[in-house]
């Protein structure tokens, strides 16, 4: 099934948007989406630096969005980024295709670290970007209180002048 990583377009915003809510899991994220947020996800979605993996038909598969950490001069040389796969295509490279597009637009763009946050309960996740060669920077304890219980929350980074899995 050939994949093609392209940029979000207006057409993408309803499937990005089950794509999220659908993702959006105990453990997953600190943020729960509600329906009534669609209207400022559509606004805020096209503003985004966006990857979209699509499949031949055009079916969006996952996302990828970037950005610098901040605006001062000192940051302009990392980002940081979140990802979702849609549930029906995870396990199938998505995520690994939107994260090594990413590695190559770092490293057209003179960035020297691309790092992300992960809750603890995501072990899934976690062992993934340790397999692509992300390292943990951080672990934050007790990070949030979601459902009546505290979760822990790492920060994972890569180098980008570190060898690729």
């Amino acid at each position: 099934m050939p994949i093609q990583i392209t940029t979000q377009t207006e057409s993408d915003i309803p499937e990005l948007w089950e794509i999220e809510k659908s993702v959006m899991l105990k453990g997953t994220t600190p943020h729960v989406v509600k329906e009534n947020e669609y209207e400022q996800f559509k606004k805020d979605i096209m503003t985004q630096n966006m990857l979209v993996a699509k499949n031949e038909d055009g079916t969006v598969l996952g996302s990828l969005i970037y950005h610098y950490p901040g605006s001062a001069p000192s940051r302009q040389r990392q980002w940081l980024f979140g990802i979702s796969v849609a549930k029906q295509a995870q396990g199938q490279g998505i995520g690994k295709m939107l994260i090594h597009r990413l590695f190559e637009l770092g490293e057209q763009n003179n960035i020297g670290k691309i790092a992300m946050r992960v809750m603890g309960a995501n072990t899934n996740a976690i062992e993934f970007y340790k397999h692509l060669g992300f390292v943990q920077e951080a672990h934050f304890k007790r990070e949030f209180w979601v459902d009546n219980e505290w979760m822990d929350d790492y920060q994972f980074a890569y180098y980008l002048d570190a060898p690729k899995n």
